[in-house]
């Protein structure tokens, strides 16, 4: 693991991290589902060929030459996650709730009268969401076999000299991993008296990636459609871990409970380009292609730890508190190209069915810091994952001003070992109304994928797991004024 950063007593220390900058990092930085307009999330994103709608942006840039007028449209939403964890037998839901912004942004268009074969051009400016971090899991359960502070044993056995001191450290200082200078090793209560004890996890994530974008494209004899766009992306990530195990039934001599929490964050920019072509040979039908370069990130990533344990009265042993330095460090990250290929078939101003593919090949992630080159970071990165195939189809129905619109996106795992199944189906649905002026729409989106995460290691390649279940929904509508 890359070494962190701490700060404390106005003195800089270099220290060995758990948790840190790895190749899950660079996984969830790097994998997008986004947001934009209603119209867009309830056709399954397939919108690329399609064109005429603020998100042509994230799907293919050169949509924005089929606007005729200027426009202005805002995409608030409600987006809850529902979870369900089965740990040592024991099966917890929790859910969460916010107010997301899918996306904003004002489209200027412009009539060319065919200069030189130009009809039309159009520039815009806005945002949109990316990924939308938010979810909270609960894990509990009675665990007869291991602990945390297993964990920190072993690590602590293997570096007796360097303690981390985000968790080992902590541990000793609240005299839950004693020193044996007999034995020469770390130990702790459970070992020696047997386990038993509740756990309780809590994970809760919160934060967004968005993209802030400048795009243009140019219309030409209505038949080629070339469109780019420049994108800035700002990463906002918190992650709060609450761990507690409690002796409930008194067979742990001295000890009654001890609680760790764990804080990370992660803040940054990047930048990225999308460049797009339409083609339109006849009215009824419209082929478009994309490339995405890679975004290239910087990151500072920040940690803190603390640690409380209680003891039976009568023990001798004080309850006690500790808190690791504030953990600090900068690094870069760059993330995979994106290819991708779309068709739409525009049947007689009544109907569209559209459908598209992305190429996305995540084993290409790279990590990079001045201080530190990733080796091992990044060879798992491109031993572990993989290149992915990313299908979308959505269909819409025009009766007069009404639009009735259905979609769905299939993204393939990023993991190359198939037990890690991380396959992600969207379903999607919406309405919407339109005349010259004024558009609204609503949009509908339900997706549902499985997470195996896990909580420690109890010694080297055996780790302790729940088997997560996560449907993720959101409820979005978009406000669009054309002038």
């Amino acid at each position: 693991m890359k070494r962190l950063l701490f700060i404390a007593v106005q003195l800089v220390f270099s220290i060995a991290a758990v948790n840190a900058q790895n190749e899950m990092q660079a996984l969830q930085y790097s994998r997008y589902d986004p947001f934009g307009t209603a119209r867009f999330a309830a056709q399954g994103g397939a919108i690329g060929a399609l064109g005429g709608d603020f998100s042509s942006i994230l799907a293919n840039p050169a949509g924005l030459g089929f606007y005729r007028s200027p426009e202005l449209s805002f995409s608030p939403s409600l987006y809850w996650v529902n979870t369900e964890a089965n740990y040592l037998g024991s099966t917890t839901g929790d859910s969460r709730l916010i107010f997301n912004l899918g996306s904003f942004g004002l489209v200027s268009a412009r009539d060319m009268k065919n200069r030189g074969g130009l009809e039309g051009a159009a520039f815009s400016f806005g945002y949109n969401t990316l990924v939308n971090f938010n979810q909270r899991t609960t894990m509990s359960g009675i665990n007869q076999g291991s602990s945390l502070l297993d964990d920190f044993a072993w690590h602590a056995n293997a570096e007796p000299d360097d303690l981390s001191p985000f968790y080992e450290q902590l541990a000793f200082d609240t005299y839950l991993l004693p020193y044996d200078s007999a034995a020469g090793e770390f130990w702790h209560d459970m070992q020696v008296d047997g386990y038993g004890q509740e756990q309780y996890r809590m994970s809760e994530l919160q934060g967004y990636i968005g993209e802030y974008s400048l795009s243009g494209a140019f219309n030409f004899n209505n038949l080629i459609y070339f469109g780019a766009s420049l994108g800035i992306h700002a990463v906002r990530f918190n992650e709060q871990i609450y761990h507690e195990e409690t002796d409930l039934d008194d067979q742990v001599i001295d000890f009654e409970n001890f609680r760790f929490r764990e804080f990370n964050s992660t803040r940054g920019w990047g930048y990225t380009a999308r460049f797009g072509l339409i083609i339109r040979p006849t009215q009824l039908f419209r082929a478009g292609a994309t490339f995405q370069i890679p975004t290239f990130y910087r990151l500072t990533d920040e940690k803190t730890t603390d640690m409380n344990s209680y003891w039976d009265n009568g023990s001798g042993i004080p309850d006690e508190a500790a808190t690791s330095p504030d953990g600090l460090y900068d690094y870069e990250l760059k993330t995979p190209f994106r290819a991708s290929v779309q068709a739409s078939l525009i049947m007689f101003k009544m109907a569209t069915i559209s459908a598209a593919y992305e190429y996305v090949d995540y084993s290409s992630a790279r990590l990079d810091a001045y201080d530190y080159k990733f080796f091992d970071e990044n060879d798992r990165i491109r031993t572990e994952f993989q290149p992915t195939h990313n299908i979308s189809a959505g269909a819409e129905l025009r009766m007069g001003v009404l639009y009735v619109r259905a979609g769905t996106r299939y993204l393939m795992s990023p993991f190359s070992d198939p037990r890690n199944d991380a396959d992600v189906w969207v379903y999607a649905g919406g309405l919407g109304v339109r005349n010259d002026r004024i558009s609204f729409d609503v949009g509908f989106t339900h997706a549902r994928t499985s997470e195996v995460y896990g909580l420690y290691a109890v010694e080297p390649g055996v780790n302790e797991v729940s088997l997560n279940d996560i449907r993720r929904n959101n409820l979005m509508c978009t406000l669009g004024f054309r002038f």
